[in-house]
């Protein structure tokens, strides 16, 4: 959750983050000024025990290979969306965005101006349960074709139908096929399992 610096309470400034090396060690001398465990910190985190550690660890891992996909995956630790939220909860502290001009006036001039309105991803972020209920979603879904004009949505209703028959009618040909499959499957093994069939089999053999 974020909020303008001006709405938000004055905080007590601790430590000016500018790396990720900078921000575990901020962790670390937190934890040590609270007197406290690191397994307190997984407890009242809400972590498993030994994440803290793990995740403060300025050595977190190295890189090994999958024997399954044959492709390296790195197996270092790092905060990560959940894990980031929880340690700020322990340590109670908060991340606050402040603007840094000295660092950012030699760059600033090499930024390239945006032509577009700044599109915001938020695939990978969770959104609560107020965030979209049955009214919302019958709202967006009006709007949704309120602008499409009546012939070009009756020709895409008809792609839509036509994809989905198509779907069916392959998902009902395999089916048979499995079927099939298993019927042949299961005349074999009654075949090869009465009595006699072994030894009518050797015998036209040997005829």
């Amino acid at each position: 959750m974020t909020a303008p610096i001006r709405s938000m309470p004055e905080y007590e400034l601790y430590r000016v983050i500018t790396d990720y090396e900078a921000l575990v060690d901020g962790f670390w001398d937190r934890v040590d000024d609270l007197g406290t465990t690191l397994l307190s910190i997984d407890q009242v985190g809400g972590m498993a025990e030994g994440n803290a550690q793990k995740l403060l660890s300025k050595n977190p891992g190295k890189r090994v290979q999958q024997p399954k996909n044959h492709r390296f995956a790195d197996m270092k630790r790092t905060f990560g969306w959940e894990s980031l939220g929880k340690m700020l909860k322990a340590t109670g502290l908060a991340l606050v965005l402040v603007v840094d001009d000295d660092r950012f006036a030699p760059i600033k001039d090499q930024l390239a101006q945006r032509k577009k309105p700044l599109m915001r991803s938020i695939v990978r972020t969770r959104q609560p349960k107020w965030l979209l209920t049955s009214e919302k979603a019958k709202k967006i879904s009006k709007n949704r074709w309120e602008n499409v004009p009546p012939h070009v949505r009756k020709k895409m209703m008809r792609r839509m139908a036509k994809a989905a028959w198509i779907k069916r009618r392959r998902e009902a040909r395999l089916a048979r096929q499995l079927q099939a499959n298993a019927t042949i499957d299961q005349s074999i093994n009654a075949t090869a399992s009465k009595p006699g069939a072994l030894n009518n089999s050797q015998s036209s053999g040997i005829a």
